[in-house]
């Protein structure tokens, strides 16, 4: 079993809830001291609740609980033949479901934290421009978010030019994304265990199609227009990476108005996953977005 290359002070706990012809994996962690917000968290292409064990466990030190789910066509969720497959209508639906969920066990009304990264950073602004429960969101942190590729990382023109007659065709066809680990962190460690946890980075034509034209949409700016005034918006990008291109995340970013309660944080020296970047890099971001949590 490979190691994860973090030792937590907490213990999540794993359950699992049926939706729509999927088993999904629940991970949850609950805050330590005072009780200060829940966060609902999506995860980025092919990722799993594992990535993320520094990250929660230091933020439920701080007094949040965490709610993450493996997303259909990842994790535990979506094994064998079941990897990479998803959809737009599935995306959101499950999503639907999970915010409902928690808002439903709620002992008092509360607004909920939505952080997302990469695919689930695309996913999360989507969400506060069109989501169906988008009222019961006070805020979102966005990290390295999917709105367009870094030309390190485009698929060649040919796929590209393609990808909308293989989508209609084929939509179930795995596609193998032969991402550049390097190009995910600069933390050794991190690197290590990527590299022996995920021996492959598939999704289908179908998840690709999808998730490149919702980033397309967050260059539109009649679309962008319709972000929720009432969602606080915090969207954090390294300047480094070579996967989701920084100037994606600058052109939504100045589409919003003025009206939205926005800060963008470059995050210097950075590569793709934040969260799962050197001390140097994630302990000044993680204060950087406590901060951001206290005031909304």
């Amino acid at each position: 079993m490979v190691q994860i290359p973090y030792t937590a002070i907490g213990v999540p706990k794993v359950s699992y809830v049926e939706h729509n012809g999927a088993n999904f994996k629940i991970v949850e962690w609950e805050h330590a001291g005072e009780y200060k917000g829940q966060i609902l968290y999506v995860h980025g292409f092919a990722e799993d609740s594992t990535i993320y064990t520094e990250f929660f466990d230091k933020l439920s030190q701080k007094g949040y609980n965490i709610y993450f789910f493996d997303q259909r066509g990842s994790g535990e969720t979506s094994p064998g033949k079941q990897v990479g497959k998803t959809d737009e209508f599935h995306t959101f639906n499950d999503l639907d479901f999970m915010l409902k969920r928690l808002v439903d066990a709620q002992t008092k009304p509360e607004q909920l934290y939505l952080f997302g990264h990469s695919m689930g950073g695309g996913i999360i602004l989507n969400y506060a421009i069109r989501g169906k429960y988008r009222d019961h969101i006070r805020a979102v942190v966005a990290s390295a978010p999917m709105v367009t590729l870094h030309p390190n990382t485009q698929p060649n023109f040919i796929v590209r030019a393609l990808s909308p007659v293989i989508n209609r065709l084929a939509p179930n066809l795995k596609i193998d994304s032969k991402l550049n680990i390097d190009y995910v962190t600069s933390n050794k460690k991190w690197q290590q265990y990527i590299r022996e946890h995920d021996q492959k980075l598939i999704g289908t034509s179908r998840l690709f199609f999808d998730m490149f034209a919702r980033g397309e949409a967050l260059t539109k700016p009649e679309y962008v227009s319709k972000f929720s005034p009432d969602i606080a918006l915090l969207l954090l990008h390294g300047t480094d990476d070579s996967i989701n291109h920084y100037d994606g995340s600058r052109k939504f970013y100045s589409l919003l108005s003025d009206n939205v309660d926005k800060e963008f944080v470059d995050v210097k020296e950075a590569r793709h996953s934040l969260f799962i970047e050197k001390d140097e890099i994630l302990i000044p971001l993680l204060d950087k977005i406590l901060d951001f949590l206290s005031k909304h």
